[in-house]
This record gives C-alpha cells, sequence and structure tokens, in this order.
C-alpha cells in the first residue's frame, strides 16, 4: 500500500512539474511594463521593431476565429512560422530582455 501511494505521489508532483513549466514558458512576462503598443514585430533577421500606425490599426482590427487574413501572432521569441521564418508579431512582454526593441525608421 506504501509504494502505491508513494507512485500516485510521484506521478502527482511530475504533473505539477510539467504544468508550472507550462505556465513559465507561455505566460510569464519576460520584460517590465513598457510604453507602447502591446505587440512588436520581430523581422527575418530576428530583429525586433516597433511597429508603424498601418501595422497598429491591421493588429487592432477584429478577425474572425477561421480568417485566413488575420495576423499570425507568435507566443515565443524563438517560435517560427508555418514556413520556418522567425518573423511576426509578437507581445512586447514576451521579447527577451536582451533584445532591444527599435524605433519605427522615418
Amino acid at each position: 500500500m506504501k509504494i502505491f501511494i508513494t507512485i500516485i505521489l510521484i506521478l502527482i508532483a511530475l504533473i505539477a512539474i510539467v504544468i508550472l513549466t507550462f505556465y513559465l514558458l507561455w505566460f510569464i512576462p519576460l520584460r517590465k511594463k513598457e510604453p507602447g503598443f502591446e505587440y512588436v514585430h520581430v523581422d527575418e533577421d530576428g530583429s525586433v521593431r516597433e511597429l508603424d500606425k498601418d501595422e497598429i490599426e491591421y493588429l487592432s482590427t477584429e478577425f474572425e476565429p477561421a480568417d485566413g487574413g488575420r495576423p499570425y501572432i507568435k507566443n515565443r521569441y524563438s517560435q517560427l512560422t508555418p514556413d520556418k521564418k522567425i518573423c511576426g508579431y509578437i507581445l512586447r512582454r514576451r521579447v527577451p530582455r536582451h533584445l532591444e526593441i527599435r524605433p519605427i525608421k522615418t
């Protein structure tokens, strides 16, 4: 009986570790709150930049879930698009701290 309880406790601990790891990887902000629009853009070279007015308007538009024209929003900086590129929109708070967010080129 003691072995059975020990095995159950080990399984519960492993499940808790997996859930905690998933939470830390996907939901914890990597940056402090910063001024600016909540999304930024990761370019093909991996650099990160602010959005221009057209991109902000595009991301502020409501889309249906099955709409093929909706923007691709990354969950993690290292996540690749379906065609294996690093570029895409990402929440500002999910950009690693060591990366500089460049201002818009005028």
